[in-house]
């Protein structure tokens, strides 16, 4: 009986553990998950006209050297091509973009070109480089920079001096509407730590800093167009993991989805409230 009596308190044993939850990793780990949001339009959407920028590219500008030594123009043009295809393939986009493989197009150039075209937002790819980075080597005939703890996007405006108030809101919207669909599909915002005295952050929504005038960065693809504008940082350069996983379709297919529903996000037309209907006397 006393065996008995101490099988009934013990139970048994395969039941005194409980099961053990795994969490997924985290971004930027291999096989962090990524949402690929069926994108929502809504009635009267119709086709948005949307000029996309591959950072760089301009005369002696090709940008940042990655963690693999590539130049951020040859990776910002792979993306904004990728980005261009998956939004017209919704059938509510046309894009444009500022230049081609081996094209040197000025930045006023690409501000014109998005203004004649009467575009309804510009977008700006770039990838970021940030802290404090130590020399590497991926292959033995490379030398490259590398720093892993600063992983992340951000998106940026400007609160330019020159622009109205209607185009500051434009931006921001803009801007805050495709970090918060970013953020959904999984892609972590940066904290900004490195952002001090360049941009400010916006309160609004994480992930997004702003240049504000005189004090911070002066960005012409910002400043300048009279037309919504926004730089997207898509990640932090010298981070092996995260580098390696902007060469997966998964990622392409995941941002795509999040950046043409943001663009869903600030360029609907606004619905006027209903008028209430007067309470009777």
């Amino acid at each position: 009986m006393l065996g008995l009596g101490l099988l009934l308190l013990t139970g048994p044993a395969w039941a005194s553990e409980p099961a053990t939850v795994v969490p997924p990793p985290m971004w930027p780990a291999p096989g962090a998950p990524l949402t690929v949001a069926e994108v929502q339009f809504p009635k009267g959407f119709g086709k948005r006209r949307i000029y996309l920028d591959a950072g760089h590219g301009a005369e002696g500008n090709t940008g940042n050297k990655g963690v693999t030594c590539e130049d951020e123009e040859a990776f910002t043009l792979r993306v904004a091509e990728d980005l261009a295809k998956r939004l017209e393939a919704t059938g509510h986009f046309q894009v444009r973009l500022s230049r081609k493989s081996g094209e040197r197009v000025p930045y006023p150039a690409r501000v014109t070109a998005a203004e004649q075209w009467r575009a309804h937002a510009m977008l700006s790819l770039h990838s970021d480089s940030r802290g404090a980075a130590m020399s590497w080597s991926p292959t033995p005939e490379q030398e490259c920079l590398r720093q892993d703890a600063a992983p992340g996007f951000t998106v940026l405006w400007s609160e330019s001096e020159e622009a109205t108030a209607l185009l500051q809101t434009g931006r921001a919207g803009l801007a805050r509407a495709l970090a918060l669909r970013l953020g959904q599909a999984g892609f972590p915002p940066y904290d900004g730590v490195d952002y001090e005295g360049l941009y400010a952050i916006d309160a609004e929504q994480s992930g997004v800093f702003v240049a504000r005038e005189p004090t911070h960065r002066k960005i012409f693809v910002l400043r300048k167009p009279r037309i919504p504008s926004v730089i997207i940082e898509t990640h932090h350069a010298l981070d092996f993991e995260e580098a390696a996983r902007w060469r997966e379709q998964r990622t392409l297919e995941a941002f795509a989805a999040a950046v043409a529903q943001g663009l869903v996000d600030a360029l609907a037309p606004k619905v006027p409230a209903k008028t209430r209907a007067s309470a009777p006397r």
